[in-house]
């Protein structure tokens, strides 16, 4: 059997062990469904098939799948999100965050499919009108409004979410349509997107009524079926109603459109999440180099959500815990997250996170220069105790490193090898803290920046049971506030921004912030291309050697190109952000190292220009690689006609 169907015959499996034994309360808790999921993935890892074993490795995502998508209807299924090739490749980044939002997606259709008792359509619709005129009236139905949505909140009653199934693809249909042209603006209280979705709301209920009551607005009283269809449709009039006080607009239903621009919108900000997540995990990048055929780390947002979710539950126990932190960060993805992201685009701190170790001998290299070992001697030899001990035994810098790693250190195991399977990750631990300790303080000097870090600890510091006791450093003390594993603080002389919406002049810069940066950026990449393109060329050498360095002329004139090359990007770059504040219109220097030359004596470097009524012969450059690898063809369109100057 293939891949696909293989992994649909594992999900309704998992689906109707769930449903034989009524488990019904939430994923987190699903013996049945959990049982038979950890039985399959047993047997596809004795079948060596790596992909399936690390998308069934995955467990928050194959109960999304069998127990919150699966059951919705061929609306969903035939989706990517049942591929195993576009799993195998979306696990990486933002996959934990996505699955909150279906799981928070799919809560909210319940509690619009709910059966509690809640006032008909015609009452609702009649409300909703009165709060867009002006006056007292208006004012009491908003407060109506925002009982009604309260209630919504709060629904209890079990329902089947199958009654949306044969629907899902108009309201697909009706999102597509009425969104494309205000994407950025989802849930932000702008009038492009307010005038949408009122569009949408008005085609969606109109759909619906058409569908289930055949277009009556009256009072239902036909029987419980009809009169639950208007209870539903009552509630999707108001959800999706904005209310005044709220800081933010409703969201369009669930359907295909909404993931792909949950998807899209998530992975837009990707640099700035990754980063948020590294605030969580100091083993980020460094566990997958180590660890290759382990999955504990393959999606960077989960190991956030893990982490903190952990942390969290040990000082005070919340279900939602995860969803409520996705729902914080989906809230400032247009602000301070999108902010951040742009901060770590810029081609310097890109570099400054790339330069990390890419394996276990380079992790030795790099912490062999390091000037003071002493931290990780006392980290190692407290592991040691602790592993054997108290968790909490561990002392000196980095300990509380090990208290939030999703790595499984304290496993009795890894004593058997430690050298092997121990030391290079408390190297890691120690070459991270290092690391942050550099840029991470820079970058928290933004106030921008801060305000992000700040409204976490915040967010965090309800959950968390003051009783609760830590031994850090040798001494036991009471934790009253969120502690970072990094011990990095915001700057004294930093106001950190508080408020979580931004006004729309401060969205627009970050928007043409990113713009910029995504120019410097393309063009880097060409001209690096370029640069590495000169270097593979035999005819560009000082020697015959394959090793050989360029010949000086080359390296001056290339040299002379990519400076020309940087002023044109420059140009360019300002004639697109014609308008844009704060863009300079000095050089920007991209980054493009000199390339090693060595002066051949048998060279002369004064250039030759050949006879204009020579033609220049098409050929092919031998020892090439990378894009630039094709034949050279003349052309008619071509900058340089045969009947110019060519120099050789």
């Amino acid at each position: 059997m293939s891949e696909e169907p293989a992994f649909s015959t594992i999900l309704e499996e998992i689906y109707q062990a769930h449903v034989s034994l009524s488990d019904s309360d939430g994923l987190e808790s699903n013996g049945s469904a959990r049982a038979k999921l950890a039985w399959q993935a047993r047997r596809h890892h004795a079948g060596r098939n790596s992909r399936m074993v690390k998308v069934l490795g995955y467990e928050k995502l194959i109960l999304v799948l069998a127990l919150v998508l699966f059951p919705l209807g061929h609306h969903f299924r035939g989706r990517r999100e049942f591929s195993i090739a576009w799993l195998g490749r979306s696990i990486d980044t933002v996959m934990g965050l996505y699955l909150r939002f279906i799981v928070s997606q799919a809560d909210t259709l319940k509690k619009l499919a709910s059966n509690d008792a809640f006032p008909d359509y015609k009452t609702v619709n009649a409300t909703l009108e009165r709060a867009d005129e002006n006056g007292p009236e208006a004012a009491e139905a908003q407060k109506q409004i925002s009982l009604w949505k309260a209630q919504i909140n709060n629904s209890q009653d079990a329902s089947d979410l199958a009654v949306f199934n044969d629907v899902f693809y108009k309201i697909d249909a009706y999102a597509e349509a009425v969104f494309a042209h205000v994407h950025t603006d989802i849930g932000e209280k702008t009038n492009a997107y307010l005038d949408a979705l009122d569009c949408y709301r008005h085609n969606v209920i109109k759909f619906l009524r058409t569908e289930w009551l055949e277009g009556s607005n009256d009072v239902i009283e036909a029987n419980d079926i009809m009169r639950q269809y208007d209870r539903i449709t009552a509630r999707i009039a108001v959800w999706l109603s904005p209310q005044d006080s709220a800081n933010n607009a409703p969201i369009p239903l669930l359907s295909g459109w909404l993931l792909d621009y949950a998807w899209s919108s998530l992975n837009a900000v990707k640099e700035g999440i990754i980063e948020i997540c590294r605030w969580f995990e100091p083993l980020l990048e460094y566990y997958p180099v180590v660890h290759g055929h382990g999955h504990d780390m393959d999606d960077k947002s989960e190991v956030l959500i893990q982490n903190a979710v952990n942390c969290v539950v040990v000082r005070k126990y919340l279900s939602d815990a995860d969803v409520k932190l996705c729902h914080f960060l989906w809230e400032r993805r247009h602000t301070l997250i999108f902010h951040l992201h742009n901060k770590m685009s810029i081609i310097s701190e890109r570099e400054t996170q790339q330069d990390r170790p890419k394996n276990t001998q380079q992790i030795n290299n790099a912490f062999d220069i390091l000037p003071d070992k002493g931290v990780f001697w006392q980290l190692d030899a407290s592991m040691k105790e602790g592993s054997k001990k108290s968790f909490y035994s561990i002392r000196g810098s980095g300990a509380h490193a090990m208290h939030v790693t999703k790595w499984d250190w304290k496993n009795k195991a890894l004593m058997k090898n430690w050298k092997r399977d121990g030391e290079p990750l408390v190297k890691a631990v120690v070459l991270e803290l290092h690391k942050a300790r550099k840029y991470r303080a820079i970058i928290l000097a933004d106030p921008i920046i801060a305000g992000l870090r700040k409204q976490l600890e915040d967010f965090f510091a309800p959950m968390m049971n003051r009783n609760f006791g830590i031994r850090l450093g040798g001494k036991f003390t009471t934790s009253k506030s969120w502690q970072w594993w990094d011990g990095i603080e915001i700057p004294k002389d930093i106001t950190p921004v508080t408020s979580a919406h931004i006004d729309e002049t401060f969205k627009s810069k970050l928007q043409q912030t990113q713009q910029h940066n995504q120019l410097v950026q393309r063009d880097q990449d060409a001209i690096t291309g370029l640069v590495a393109y000169v270097e593979h060329m035999a005819c560009a050498r000082a020697t015959t050697t394959k090793d050989s360095v360029l010949n000086a002329e080359v390296a001056k004139t290339l040299n002379a190109l990519v400076y020309a090359l940087q002023s044109n990007s420059t140009h360019l770059q300002n004639c697109s952000m014609a308008g844009g504040p704060d863009q300079s219109s000095d050089v920007v220097h991209l980054e493009i190292s000199k390339t090693k030359n060595q002066v051949d004596a048998n060279t002369t470097l004064e250039p030759h220009v050949s006879s204009p009524s020579k033609r220049r012969r098409s050929f092919t450059v031998s020892g090439s690689s990378g894009p630039m690898n094709k034949r050279v063809r003349s052309s008619q369109n071509s900058a340089m006609s045969d009947d110019e100057d060519i120099v050789v």
